[in-house]
């Protein structure tokens, strides 16, 4: 039996549906410039079927991959290796009057490993984050740069201690994030003794929640709790459209001393 026949395949598909035309959703996915709008932190992309793609969220998240299918407007995939194995992702549209029916599929193989297990269900998480991203871009900020801030922390912590912590009363809100509400508009206090209003895109317990902030020029927040086992990095990712670099850092700055105040009691300035 081939190698491979033996391993269990693994497969992530998801859809979103954007009020955007067609034509704008697949240059989101095929120029660089707009994919660092809502996708990485930078992209470059050498287009066409053989061409390659390239995706960094920095010196640690970073790689090029080539591009096997090139179809434009109807579909885009790359294939990229992950510990040694090919992971396939695909995208395929569909325009709806207007709007796009985007679909994501990502298939790989699997021996079992356990961190096989985590990259799995991190990566599933990961890609509804990123779906919901490309929505808000290109329905709110179409054409905008993105500024990123990025605070996050690594503690020896179960998974769920860590959440539990974030998500208590007087962790990330006052209120405790277990008010939010898929689907559904808030308004909660923050640590930060801040009112931040908008909509609920989804909510994970033990995983995280995106949500909308619209004091913050509608930019959306996502918390991501990514490890395993006792050891565990605590994210929240903003992805900002319109604010200053130094309003931008200052968010990340202060939210880096937020964690360490939830996560490990530490108090810090600012």
């Amino acid at each position: 039996m081939d190698a491979r026949q033996a391993m269990k395949k693994l497969m992530i598909e998801k859809q979103i549906e954007i009020a955007a035309p067609i034509e704008s959703v697949w240059k989101a996915l095929t120029d660089g410039e707009e994919l660092s709008r809502w996708f990485p932190l930078t992209a470059q992309v050498e287009p066409g079927k053989g061409g390659k793609i390239s995706l960094s969220w920095g010196p640690e998240w970073e790689g090029t991959a080539p591009i096997d299918v090139w179809e434009p407007k109807q579909r885009l995939r790359w294939t990229q290796i992950v510990s040694g194995q090919p992971v396939a992702i695909e995208f395929t549209l569909e325009s709806r009057g207007g709007k796009t029916l985007v679909r994501i599929m990502q298939s790989s193989f699997a021996t079992g490993a356990d961190w096989e297990n985590e990259y799995f269900a991190s990566t599933d998480y990961g890609w509804g984050f990123m779906l919901v991203n490309l929505r808000h871009y290109l329905e709110n900020h179409a054409g905008e740069p993105r500024a990123v801030a990025w605070p996050r922390l690594e503690v020896e912590m179960t998974r769920e201690t860590v959440y539990e912590k974030l998500a208590a009363p007087g962790g990330i809100f006052t209120e405790g994030a277990k008010a939010l509400r898929a689907g559904e508009r808030y308004s909660l206090r923050t640590a930060r003794s801040e009112t931040w209003t908008g909509r609920v895109d989804f909510l994970l317990p033990l995983r995280g929640f995106c949500v909308s902030v619209e004091p913050l020029n509608d930019a959306l927040a996502w918390l991501t709790i990514e490890g395993s086992g006792g050891k565990h990095d605590a994210q929240i990712w903003f992805s900002t459209y319109g604010l200053s670099e130094a309003r931008v850092r200052e968010i990340e700055r202060k939210w880096a001393g937020e964690l360490k105040r939830i996560l490990l009691n530490e108090n810090t300035e600012g």
